[in-house]
């Protein structure tokens, strides 16, 4: 007499249960980001401004912004806390508000983004030379207008 075999049952599709004992190649594969960027990267100094950003498509415009606030800064990465997460390898201008002056432009491309709790993502970003687009200048004029207002 054979065993019964529910409908849905691994053996009626032709393939194999998965293993016991809990191993997901995706909770692996969430930790090497970590480690990779803790190797290679220097930590920056603390700096802590308020900021508006924004992601740039492929022509260079760029979308809807938000806020963040400043946690690092380096000579070549920043971090940020935001409540929108990026995908890796996205393209962002931000426009870093100082007191009294005007807003302060840096580019960059995101080469981490990881939930860092209470609805606050942790961007990290290196900094790239700010491309002469029209479309980043009216960006970065019309965020300088909004503070001064």
């Amino acid at each position: 007499m054979t065993a019964y075999s529910p409908p849905g049952d691994s053996q009626a599709f032709g393939y194999a249960p998965p293993p016991p004992g809990g191993y997901t190649r995706l909770a692996d594969d969430a930790e090497a980001p970590k480690r990779r960027r803790t190797k290679t990267r220097p930590p920056g100094r603390p700096f802590s401004a308020e900021l508006d950003a924004s992601e740039i498509d492929e022509r260079l415009r760029p979308g809807p912004g938000w806020t963040a606030r400043a946690r690092e800064l380096s000579r070549s990465h920043i971090v940020l806390a935001s409540r929108r997460m990026c995908y890796v390898g996205r393209l962002v201008v931000l426009a870093i508000h100082l007191i009294d002056a005007e807003p302060t432009p840096l580019f960059g491309r995101v080469a981490d983004c990881e939930y860092d709790g209470e609805g606050l993502y942790r961007l990290d970003i290196d900094l790239l030379e700010c491309p002469e687009h029209r479309e980043l200048k009216t960006w970065l004029e019309s965020r300088a207008r909004q503070r001064r207002a």
